[in-house]
């Protein structure tokens, strides 16, 4: 019986794979496909990674202009018996079509000794075009020294916070893996992660050594061997290799290692990218990744982070904001964060929460259109403009009146989209600028009972009441009569 986990994951990156079957010139897909071993269950767990680059994709022609693909694997053992066959649907935002942009998929399943093949493809949901790639893979017949060479640009331990992997990462035993179907190297992240699992029955020891060569062969970079230790039943060698400096290019690193009188040698590509090249394709990456909720708080600060919480006492539900702790490490904020809005997503099938957007964008417009200064200053959003305008959106009407004799300035908006709402602010601070919302029909707000009074003139309640299209009580009262 065939096992099948998958995930969908982003990255950035391009170039080809080794210690697969070459990829079909035509094909601008990297395959490739790393195996490691189950003893218990005397099976081979195959862990394969896919790249989509975004530039063989259309956008959509509506107003959210993204990337839609569908990816469809089949295995198929030697006979050309399908085992496995399954596909699913992605979608990124328009932002990561460009040359140095990809997705990664992976699907992990496990297969019986023998010879399978891998067969995947990429259909782009506008334009219709399928593109394929392929590799064969074989299942170890028992118990190999070692698991195939995993290279990644992050492999750190699971954590107890670590309750769902970080974007783009997948779980490997306690380790956390940031996944790559060919790790790119630039001159700002020179770091080559490294994952190889070693099997012995008993204890043992031994060595392992790394080697980097280039295109031709030539060793550039060589590790001394260091001293391993494997359990009874195996271990896992992991650690990183600094290559600062390497030149641009395609290398491969070799691992050899030397345990229980068995020597093995385990290969994985990689290339370096160009200084050039780099800054760009970060630039890019950092743009696209803010569409996403993880990304868009990714990169915050402390403080940051503490700002974009405090406004959503306006929308969050009760206890909802209970959770959050000064004292929260800035990754938990981050999840925090993240989560929150990614449980008001009203396109969840996309990687755009609109939601979110417009909620941030309505703060930053409140901050810069209704901030009160003074004595008693405060941010737009916590002003009472600021916070109808930030549950509610730009009115649909908007009445405007400067002083008049010894009425004050006032404002009046009337939402007519959806429920019939209207909001009366007056500006008690001799023409400060600083509106208080004195009356309204939505039950989420309270009027003063003594607003008509507040205006000084009958002519202003006569004005407003013709607006709304309404009538409102003159006098003193307990405010608003239709």
């Amino acid at each position: 019986m065939l096992a099948v986990r998958w995930a969908a994951l982003m990255g950035l990156a391009v170039l080809a794979q080794a210690e697969q079957r070459p990829a079909a010139p035509e094909s601008p897909l990297i395959l490739r496909a790393v195996r490691s071993y189950r003893a218990e269950q005397h099976r081979t767990e195959v862990t394969a990674f896919l790249q989509v680059p975004y530039m063989i994709l259309e956008p959509t022609s509506d107003s959210a202009g993204g990337l839609s693909y569908s990816i469809t694997v089949k295995v198929t053992d030697s006979t050309g018996l399908a085992l496995l066959q399954q596909s699913w649907q992605n979608h990124a935002p328009e932002t990561m079509r460009q040359p140095q942009a990809f997705g990664v998929e992976t699907v992990r399943f496990s297969l019986a000794p023998g010879r399978y093949k891998l067969d995947v493809g990429v259909k782009d949901s506008v334009s219709g075009r399928t593109v394929d790639q392929t590799v064969d893979i074989q299942g170890f017949d028992s118990t190999p020294p070692a698991s195939d060479l995993l290279l990644s640009p992050s492999i750190r331990p699971a954590t107890a916070d670590d309750t769902v992997p970080r974007p783009a990462e997948l779980r490997w035993g306690k380790m956390l893996v940031t996944a790559a179907a060919r790790l790119q190297l630039t001159p700002l992240r020179s770091m080559a992660y490294y994952l190889i699992e070693a099997y012995s029955g008993p204890a043992a020891e031994g060595t392992m050594s790394l080697k980097v060569v280039d295109s031709t062969g030539k060793p550039l970079t060589t590790t001394p061997p260091t001293k391993i230790q494997v359990p009874a039943g195996g271990g896992v060698l992991k650690g990183e290799l600094d290559l600062t400096g390497l030149p641009a290019g395609h290398y491969v690193m070799k691992a050899e290692v030397k345990l229980g009188g068995q020597t093995v040698e385990r290969t994985a590509d990689f290339a370096m990218a160009g200084l050039d090249q780099t800054l760009s394709r970060d630039v890019a990456r950092r743009e696209a990744a803010r569409v996403t909720d993880a990304g868009y708080f990714d990169e915050m600060t402390g403080p940051q982070l503490d700002d974009a919480k405090e406004p959503l006492q306006l929308i969050a539900k009760s206890g909802e904001l209970s959770p959050w702790k000064d004292d929260l490490s800035l990754r938990a904020k981050r999840r925090f964060l993240a989560e929150f809005w990614t449980r008001r997503d009203p396109t969840p099938g996309t990687v755009v929460n609109e939601g979110r957007q417009r909620f941030y964008d309505a703060i930053a417009f409140a901050d810069r259109n209704y901030s009160e200064h003074g004595r008693a200053a405060r941010p737009g959003w916590k002003t009472d403009r600021g916070r109808v305008f930030v549950r509610n959106g730009k009115p649909d009407d908007v009445l405007s009146r400067p002083a008049a004799g010894r009425s004050p300035p006032y404002e009046v908006w009337h939402y007519t989209t959806g429920k019939n709402r209207y909001y009366i602010f007056l500006d008690r601070a001799e023409g400060l600028g600083d509106y208080q919302l004195i009356a309204s029909n939505d039950v989420q707000e309270q009027s003063l009972p003594n607003w008509q009074q507040l205006m000084h003139k009958e002519d202003a309640i006569i004005d407003i009441s013709r607006f709304l299209g309404i009538e409102l009580e003159t006098g003193a009262g307990d405010g608003i009569r239709q």
